[in-house]
């Protein structure tokens, strides 16, 4: 008898540690940013992880179709035209500061020359090439 209520209780227990540790959380995908008025903070640039060495790489895309951001130390500005996937960049000026590290700032400005097409995937923006490859990723941040 006593072997029956310790089985019981056992596989009570069992059953209550078992339904108590699996949840069924169903992820939905997040909506796509858009591309104007969002924060695009800079993840990785031509294959490589963007560093911070002075201030965050980051992009932002206006409305009335100018662009600014920073390459990593020093600001930049401009304008941009998109059209379907297009995108190109125009009249891109930056400040002249002396930076001590300026792979990322080289690498950014590499990237927009180099972009033709972009992709917006939920909070993500990836920039390609002209031959399709992807030359940086950028994740929207919220403030």
């Amino acid at each position: 008898m006593i072997n029956k209520v310790i089985l019981s209780v056992s596989i009570a227990a069992a059953l209550f540690f078992v339904g108590c540790s699996t949840t069924n959380v169903k992820q939905t995908a997040k909506a796509d940013v858009t591309l104007t008025n969002t924060y695009f903070k800079a993840v990785s640039l031509n294959g490589k992880k963007a560093e911070v060495f002075e201030k965050e790489p980051f992009i932002k895309f206006e409305a009335k179709g100018s662009v600014i951001g920073n390459l990593g130390c020093n600001s930049f500005f401009g304008s941009f035209k998109k059209q379907n996937k297009n995108i190109s960049f125009e009249n891109i000026g930056s400040t002249k500061m002396m930076c001590p590290n300026i792979k990322t700032e080289d690498a950014f400005a590499k990237v927009l020359q180099n972009v033709k097409t972009y992709e917006i995937r939920g909070e993500s923006l990836t920039f390609f090439n002209e031959k399709d490859e992807e030359i940086a990723t950028f994740k929207a941040i919220y403030f």
